[in-house]
């Protein structure tokens, strides 16, 4: 299982000494290298002057001006309010400096695929209302007034109806009993899902969609944004959606419930087009190593306002390149050594065009910083600053350098005039996708990349406005982003050296506290069995945790200029295999003990005759499945039914378990590699997943 920044109370409280006595061994270790290595000079990651520098112009004053007016703009995927907002974006870049700033795009029209994923179709409203007419009147959405209450892609529309209440509107059971053919139902799933089972299936004309109570419950008032998503071939069936609020949505049932007739009056004026996928994209050009890039990234999309998601990040972005060029053309700091890149992107469906178009990125790419919901007010979105590490399947130096400069950021002054006076509260959290890192991490890419941002429950609703941006808190985050990508492109020998001692101090701690969890759990049995396979769960842990921490270390090594630094890093990598395999003969001791205290006898590790079949078995990802895949593409590849009959992994997990598959690596050797990073998970449900991947021609099962 995997760990947060630091490790966690149950590592060293109810089994204290074990996790101790590894620790200590730990440091020792740490302590070896220290005493055999002299740095001279600052320990820090960037010298106070460059810290100084960037502090002083940074301004999340700035920030917060970029985003009340990125916020203005209606900017879902391929739509005119995407390229008007990468305009402006633009002709800030260009104010400051930026001679190659400029937009590419693909073509997006609902039916052509990147890879694995289908592009969302061009698509413009210009006025919506929907009126209640009965029991009595009452608006309940305007286009004009808040984007969010149309669905987006809702299809032009002037209707009168009856409102039918199909509860969450895509169980085919809600609908039995009733008529919705011509009539508008209300549903709480999402839009597009609710649109194909009532509208396209059966026949209703549009559809009230609202949050459900147990969703965010402390905020009945939050208006959601959702999309229809259609295909070209789908654009004149899938009808109209509105999304109404938690209040209004009582409102409306409330007279339903009670065997009232409620009806409603939409109209709807939009059309669809062939559009194009844009990114926008500048860069800050290397002095020695042009052809190496670190990569600042946000996605510019979302609809109007969607200050924090993602205005902020797309606003941060923008000062940050700012910053970096005014201090550059000011001599206040010298160019950077590798090129820095910011991509403005179109979250998903951009990102994956762009990987498409541009194949040379994996290789050119050092890592990528994904900045997403970067600007929280933390007292207004009762929120915190993460910073998202990347997945095991990724192991990378990236995870201490954001780590070094969010633990620096906490001990800084920092405030603005507009801004809190609140402390900076953070966490370091294990992988977690569901923003364009995703993209990068994924092993057919290979860019180690971090997502930055806060958990907020206004994001993807009306209410999430420029008022719940703080000016402090971005330029927090602006500092951790810039910091850690100007360290990374400036990096050489002394800096590799300094990081080496951060990367190897934040391997020991996930390794102990990884192992340390094992053996707890081990501790905690109450029979036998448990026990042998909690024992079995603690050895794997320690192979697959000590592997990811070793090629941590390794990963080091594309920043070294000399062979000498380079063998430092080996020589370390080398200390901690050493310390690996003391780990390894500990849990067996500590599994002999137990079985002692137990009065049983220990058995011997053997696979099940399903994990033999598994040993046997290898996946082999097709050349053509690039990036991670696409949302749905199994469904419409292969059909529900098939899919819905094979149970299968899901998720993160899902996507990590491809990630491990690199044509060597038997089926039971992915196994236990999610396993140790996730937990208990099905061997059988990860055969289903590969046989529909299969199925798909996404992989191939061959054998030893």
């Amino acid at each position: 299982m995997r760990v947060t920044d630091s490790v966690t109370k149950g590592a060293f409280g109810q089994f204290g000494f074990r996790g101790l006595e590894k620790w200590i061994l730990g440091v020792l270790l740490v302590s070896s290298i220290i005493a055999s290595r002299s740095f001279g000079g600052s320990n820090g990651l960037l010298s106070q002057k460059t810290q100084d520098a960037l502090l002083k112009e940074l301004s999340g004053e700035r920030g917060l001006d970029y985003v009340t007016m990125i916020s203005r703009f209606e900017r879902i995927q391929a739509s005119e309010g995407w390229r008007n907002a990468a305009l402006y974006v633009k002709s800030q870049l260009d104010k400051v400096g930026y001679t190659d700033a400029h937009i590419e795009g693909w073509p997006s029209n609902g039916e052509t695929w990147y890879y694995t994923w289908q592009t969302p179709i061009g698509w413009r409203a210009r006025s919506a209302t929907l009126w209640m007419l009965e029991p009595y009147q009452k608006k309940l959405g305007d286009y004009e007034e808040i984007p969010n209450s149309l669905v987006k892609h809702s299809g032009p529309a002037d209707v009168t109806a009856e409102l039918v209440d199909v509860g969450s509107g895509v169980d085919s059971k809600e609908y039995d009993g009733k008529d919705v053919r011509g009539k508008i139902v209300m549903g709480f799933a999402y839009s597009g899902d609710v649109a194909r089972e009532a509208i396209k299936k059966r026949r209703a004309v549009g559809m009230v969609t609202y949050i459900p109570q147990w969703d965010r419950k402390d905020h009945p008032d939050l208006l959601q944004y959702t999309a229809i998503w259609p295909r070209w071939s789908e654009r004149d069936s899938l009808g109209f959606g509105f999304n109404v609020s938690k209040y209004d949505a009582q409102e409306l049932l409330s007279p339903l419930r009670g065997g009232k007739k409620v009806v409603l009056k939409a109209k709807v004026d939009s059309d669809f087009y062939e559009s194009q996928i844009e990114m926008l994209t500048a860069t800050i050009r290397g002095s020695a190593y042009p052809d190496q890039e670190i990569v600042l990234c946000g996605h510019l999309d979302h609809p109007q306002p969607s200050a924090n998601d993602n205005a902020s990040g797309s606003a941060g972005l923008l000062e940050m390149a700012r910053a970096l060029r005014t201090l550059i053309d000011r001599g206040e700091i010298d160019p950077p050594k590798r090129t820095i890149r910011f991509l403005w992107v179109s979250e998903y469906y951009g990102t994956v065009a762009y990987l498409k178009a541009h194949p040379e990125f994996g290789k050119r790419t050092i890592a990528a910083i994904n900045c997403d919901m970067i600007g929280e007010d933390l007292k207004k979105t009762d929120s915190y600053f993460c910073a998202t590490r990347t997945p095991d399947s990724r192991p990378s130096f990236l995870n201490e350098v954001i780590e070094y400069f969010v633990k620096l950021t906490a001990t800084l002054s920092i405030s603005e005039l507009r801004g809190s006076a609140a402390p900076f509260n953070y966490r370091i959290v294990p992988y977690a996708g569901g923003s364009d890192h995703y993209f990068f991490n994924d092993a057919s890419i290979g860019v180690p990349s971090m997502m930055l941002g806060h958990p907020d429950p206004y994001h993807h609703t009306a209410q999430d406005t420029p008022d719940k941006v703080d000016p402090t808190e971005l330029k927090r985050v602006c500092f951790i982003a810039a910091g850690s990508a100007w360290f990374m492109a400036n990096a050489s020998d002394a800096e590799t050296e300094r990081l080496l001692l951060e990367l190897y101090r934040g391997s020991l701690e996930r390794f102990v506290a990884d192992v340390t969890n094992a053996e707890a759990a081990m501790y905690s049995t109450q029979t036998p069995d448990d026990l042998f396979a909690s024992y079995k769960d603690a050895l794997n842990v320690v192979k697959w945790s000590g592997r990811r921490e070793v090629k941590s270390l390794q990963s080091a090594g594309v920043l070294a200029a000399s062979a000498h630094t380079k063998e430092h890093i080996d020589e370390s990598a080398t200390n901690l295999k050493r310390f690996e395999q003391t780990q390894e003969i500990g849990i067996k001791e500590f599994y002999e003990r137990l079985c002692k205290e137990q009065g049983v006898p220990p058995r011997k590790v053997e696979l099940t005759s399903e994990e033999q079949a598994a040993t046997g078995t290898i996946p082999i990802r097709s050349e053509t499945f690039k990036c991670p895949l696409g949302d749905g593409y199994l469904v419409q590849k292969l059909g529900r039914e098939l899919v819905d009959s094979l149970p299968s992994l899901t998720g993160d997990a899902a996507w990590e378990a491809v990630n491990f598959v690199d044509g060597k690596r038997s089926l039971m050797e992915v196994y236990g590699a999610v396993k140790a990073e996730y937990g208990e998970i099905s061997l059988q449900r990860l055969k289903n997943y590969f046989s529909l991947l299969e199925k798909a021609g996404l992989i191939s099962l061959g054998s030893k």
